[in-house]
């Protein structure tokens, strides 16, 4: 059984699951996304400074709010999916529970293939992600290809310590040792011995196995064949239980650091096996997604692509500059202070521009009024924002990029705001741009946003 909600909405209590109503129940989902989010930085850095969990608000009354975190929580058996809010279309009417957890997972497969923020190479394998049946599904199906891809270049090996009574001396002797054990014993040609043993039997294969034995039962049929195919490669290895912190006291080389993203996703998988409630994992794991990071990452990435063609570079979270150039405190310099980051930096042969992604809702510009929209809906610290970001990168165009809702054709001409100054105009626009593909619909999404993407930078 599931609940599909979007971002930003409440649930009553009286519509929660059976097993999540009661207060205790309540307090242990709490625990548990607490957990969750400790664990987050195995995806992506947070800009949420908050260290108590941001992905689901508790309400009084037993009553729940989704935040701006999109995904899957799976919790006793029962999931909720949360999608992003640019999901409900603005003028057709559409039930939650009418949301597709299959179009949904499609859509961030799609957004996280071009985003740099989120830690996963999704490139290349979206067929065989799209016939996942839930997010789950979707991440053994990614933790397994990355596995099978790196074994079958070579079973990591490294050199490990071993310590063993030898006939001849090897490696480091325990002087102590013989003195004290073997010749009083009278077993003089004894040496105790600790050398180095190049081996397979290591610790990332230990943790690679164990994950594995562990995702077997959640497997579907497709994966659980490559899943055993892993185990008996990995037959001399030692079978083990491990535990998360395994995962960070690994240290690899420059030319093993592929191997990184796959201890990160065995620990993902760990973590919520050994959590507090150590549950099955097909009844209780999260994976949730900051959507803020989708939508920057995905416009980024897909506007890198897109330029590429057209001798422009494309600087992604550019932060060369900063807010106060110099701090002066009794005479002496302290140096730079606040630095800038932005999201997008755009050089062309003639012009830079400099973009900032907002996820936020606004009204379709078309058929409305322009003017309210810009002063009810527009942040006027964005404009502040936007403002600086000109002023110090000494370009006259700076652009403020949103997301459109679902079922929305592009609009044909964007507001422009001009914040004059005596050093020169700022022209600040206002673009609503195409983020939701409809099933099997990801090329006709890539055309419109190409298109708008042409337009703003007048190439063709």
């Amino acid at each position: 059984m599931s609940i599909n909600r979007l971002e930003h909405t409440v649930i009553k209590n009286d519509h929660l699951f059976q097993a999540w109503k009661r207060e205790e129940s309540l307090a242990e989902l709490e625990s548990f996304l607490q957990f969750n989010w400790e664990q987050r930085s195995i995806f992506y850095e947070d800009r949420n400074p908050n260290t108590k969990q941001q992905f689901i608000k508790f309400l009084s009354h037993g009553d729940i709010k989704t935040h701006n975190y999109v995904g899957t929580i799976t919790f006793n058996g029962e999931k909720l999916n949360i999608f992003p809010k640019v999901f409900r279309p603005l003028s057709v009417q559409c039930s939650d529970e009418n949301l597709s957890l299959k179009h949904l997972m499609d859509n961030i497969v799609q957004w996280l293939e071009y985003c740099n923020r989120i830690s996963y190479p999704f490139i290349n394998i979206f067929g065989e992600l799209s016939d996942s049946k839930d997010f789950l599904d979707l991440f053994i199906t990614l933790y397994i290809n990355m596995v099978l891809d790196a074994i079958d270049r070579g079973i990591y090996y490294q050199y490990e310590e071993e310590t063993e009574d030898c006939k001849c001396i090897k490696g480091k002797f325990d002087v102590k040792d013989y003195f004290i054990s073997k010749i009083p014993g009278g077993e003089y040609d004894r040496f105790s011995c600790t050398y180095s043993n190049f081996q397979a039997d290591n610790m990332v294969n230990r943790i690679i196995k164990y994950t594995c034995m562990l995702l077997l039962n959640a497997a579907s049929d497709k994966n659980s064949l490559k899943i055993r195919k892993i185990i008996n490669k990995l037959d001399e290895v030692t079978f083990v239980r491990c535990v998360p912190q395994d995962c960070d006291n690994i240290r690899l080389s420059k030319m093993h650091r592929k191997y990184y993203s796959i201890l990160n996703l065995s620990k993902m998988f760990l973590s919520n096996k050994t959590s507090t409630f150590d549950m099955d994992i097909n009844d209780t794991y999260c994976f949730l997604f900051p959507m803020e990071q989708l939508f920057e990452g995905f416009v980024g990435g897909y506007l890198s692509e897109v330029l590429s063609d057209h001798d422009a570079k494309v600087e992604l979270q550019k932060s060369d500059l900063n807010l106060i150039d110099d701090v002066i405190y009794k005479g002496q310099n302290l140096g730079p202070s606040n630095n800038m980051k932005q999201d997008i930096v755009v050089t062309t042969k003639n012009k830079m521009f400099v973009l900032d992604t907002k996820y936020k809702e606004i009204t379709r510009f078309e058929d409305h009024d322009v003017k309210s929209i810009i002063r009810n809906e527009i942040s006027q610290s964005d404009l502040y924002q936007m403002c600086e970001y000109a002023r110090k990168r000494g370009v006259n165009d700076v652009y403020l990029l949103y997301p459109m809702n679902r079922y929305e054709d592009p609009e044909n001409d964007f507001p422009c705001g001009i914040s004059k100054s005596p050093t020169g105009n700022i022209f600040i626009h206002f673009i609503r741009i195409p983020f939701i593909f409809e099933e099997n619909d990801f090329e006709e999404l890539k055309k419109k946003l190409k298109r708008t993407i042409l337009k703003i930078f007048d190439v063709n």
